[in-house]
């Protein structure tokens, strides 16, 4: 039986990576793999696999004697030792790092981190990027044979639907909307703009509510709310208050996500809107389309098939892209219905074989 090792952030929180990592793991055990995840945040060993400490690898990386190392992280000083540890042991491991964004420039590390930057690159056997932006930058720096772009999203299986899990309150908000706008994200900043878009989500409800007296509600799942820097959490304070203002209290509905997937949201709504400045590919708006509601994406990045773009940070784009698709709902529901959403496990096993042959 191979042997996998991953590291990276493993639910809760509920995230991009994280969920990534808990379906690549599931089904990496399906296909009869043994699976092992390195992570430092508070989680239980589950059936499936075994969750550890990062820490522990050290002792580990010569018991488990995994056939590959797959990094969800840029932590180049842990990349680094392992490496040198496997090379200087003539271990078999080989070693994968996935870029799920690349917004950092190495050139602006400090000395030490361009040492390790430079040591870590030169020995990862393979690369892998969610999307053709993370693939441009990466090549200035590695051989592009040893690239290849997956996007990072894997179906979710049944059991991730349980839309019990969520409060009450919120559950029935979900339930009584005519029509559910849904979106999520963090308070996060991105070349001091909304990184996420809550802002322009807002002034969206406050012109299609108000002013067009169109009988919709909205949703936002925000992540990690307890994690926000002082001004991440003044800015969250003013889009409360923007919200209050427009006197939109009953339409749009802030869900501080708590151990809950999105998935069971997407089911329930009629529509997913990603309105991100900055982004790799959005899995969630893959998630909609595989919950055959239509998505609503800046074009900021490839999205995944069936999604309607507008111009990034563009309010009105936005709007116009809204009515287009709510006004004519039905073309745009059949329309998604019928796209078949690739499931890219299919292509990260595919690439752990070839690893295994070499």
């Amino acid at each position: 039986m191979k042997k996998i090792a991953l590291f990276g952030p493993y639910p809760p929180p509920y995230g991009g990576r994280s969920i990534h990592i808990k379906r690549l793991a599931k089904k990496l055990i399906q296909d009869n793999k043994l699976v092992h995840i390195y992570y430092n945040g508070k989680v239980k060993n589950l059936n499936q696999f075994k969750i550890r400490k990062v820490k522990s690898i050290l002792f580990y990386i010569f018991k488990e004697k995994y056939d590959i190392f797959h990094f969800h992280d840029r932590n180049f000083k842990l990349i680094s030792l392992i490496i040198f540890i496997s090379r200087f042991f003539r271990l078999k491991t080989k070693t994968v790092l996935s870029y799920h964004s690349f917004r950092d420039e190495p050139s602006e590390y400090n000395y030490v981190e361009k040492i390790l930057f430079r040591y870590s690159i030169k020995r990862i056997d393979q690369f892998v990027c969610v999307g053709p932006n993370e693939y441009s930058k990466l090549c200035k720096y590695v051989d592009s044979n040893k690239i290849e772009t997956i996007q990072s999203y894997i179906q979710p299986s049944e059991e991730e639907g349980e839309f019990a899990a969520f409060p009450i309150k919120l559950q029935e908000y979900v339930q009584k909307s005519e029509f559910l706008i849904t979106a999520n994200g963090n308070i996060r900043f991105h070349n001091n703009e909304d990184l996420y878009g809550l802002d322009m989500l807002i002034e969206l409800m406050n012109r299609i509510v108000n002013h067009n007296k169109y009988n919709v509600q909205l949703l936002i799942a925000v992540l990690e709310s307890h994690k926000q820097t002082e001004k991440e959490t003044n800015y969250y304070k003013e889009l409360k208050t923007r919200i209050k203002n427009y006197s939109l209290e009953n339409f749009i509905y802030l869900y501080e996500v708590n151990n809950t997937e999105l998935y069971p949201l997407l089911k329930r709504s009629n529509l997913f809107i990603r309105p991100t400045n900055t982004d790799s590919y959005g899995v969630s708006v893959a998630e909609a389309v595989f919950a055959s509601i239509p998505a609503i994406a800046s074009d900021v990045c490839e999205r995944p098939l069936g999604a309607t773009l507008f111009l990034s940070r563009n309010e009105e784009s936005l709007y116009t892209q809204f009515c287009e698709v709510f006004n004519n709902y039905p073309y745009y529901l059949k329309r998604v219905k019928e796209i078949n959403q690739s499931d890219y496990f299919v292509n990260m096993n595919n690439l752990y074989e070839k690893l295994f042959n070499i």
